[in-house]
């Protein structure tokens, strides 16, 4: 559409096989939490002889659009228009998938699309109307650091995005179209929309030996493929 999306690949020295991964990143300041991981995982992936792609959806970092004007359609095109890049350029065969918390999700959703060999998700969003009103309480503690109080609630913030189209989330635009977009989200009530083939759900932990959280529990269950998928947790 004329926009511009920014990428950056990571190219072997050595190739082993024709596979590829399109990584996809999370949303907002999320985005930033996992960038030296995501780097560094990457490059990992370009050592075993694995291309990798990393991109900036329209709306984030140094791609086109400001963020209030990002929508989930608009996320889907990028994910579409990057794969079809990186295969042309860099003669992908074998495309995978690798995603973090909303990357994550949107990997689970288009990899049958796609017609991607694998899903690698860290933490996926599976309810984006619960990952919504986490992302609201953070706007009201915020708002007592600040203030020392709460001045606008979560009812009052919604209605003003109703009001003006915006709702901010730490600094960050959300347009009320992508907000209802994401609120509607619900891979467990939805399997039909998950990936079919081999996927890897990892759950990041905040105790060493805790079990995996129960949305990355409740989302491998709904796989359709998860006979040849696999849960596992980091610490």
């Amino acid at each position: 559409s004329g926009e511009k999306i920014f990428t950056i690949t990571h190219r072997p020295e050595s190739r082993r096989g024709s596979g590829g991964v399109l990584m996809l990143h999370p949303f907002a300041e999320e985005k930033l939490w996992v960038g030296r991981a995501s780097t560094r995982l990457a490059r990992a992936l370009c050592e075993a002889g694995l291309p990798v792609m990393r991109f900036d959806h329209r709306g984030h970092g140094d791609s086109d659009r400001a963020h209030h004007e990002m929508t989930l359609s608009s996320m889907v095109e990028d994910i579409a228009a990057v794969a079809a890049r990186f295969r042309e350029t860099e003669g992908v065969g074998e495309l995978h998938l690798f995603g973090f918390r909303l990357g994550g999700t949107l990997a689970l959703r288009q990899a049958g699309e796609l017609g991607a060999a694998s899903v690698g998700a860290v933490n996926p969003i599976a309810a984006g109307g619960g990952y919504l009103m986490k992302a609201l309480r953070s706007n009201l503690t915020t708002q007592m650091g600040i203030y020392g109080e709460v001045r606008q609630d979560r009812e009052a913030l919604l209605a003003r995005m109703r009001e003006t189209g915006l709702l901010n989330l730490d600094g960050y635009h959300l347009g009320a179209g992508l907000f209802d977009e994401l609120s509607a989200i619900d891979l467990i009530a939805e399997p039909a929309s998950l990936f079919a083939g081999p996927s890897l759900l990892l759950s990041l932990l905040r105790r060493e030996g805790a079990p995996a959280d129960a949305e990355s529990r409740q989302l491998f269950a709904a796989l359709p493929g998860k006979e040849a998928s696999r849960l596992e947790t980091l610490f």
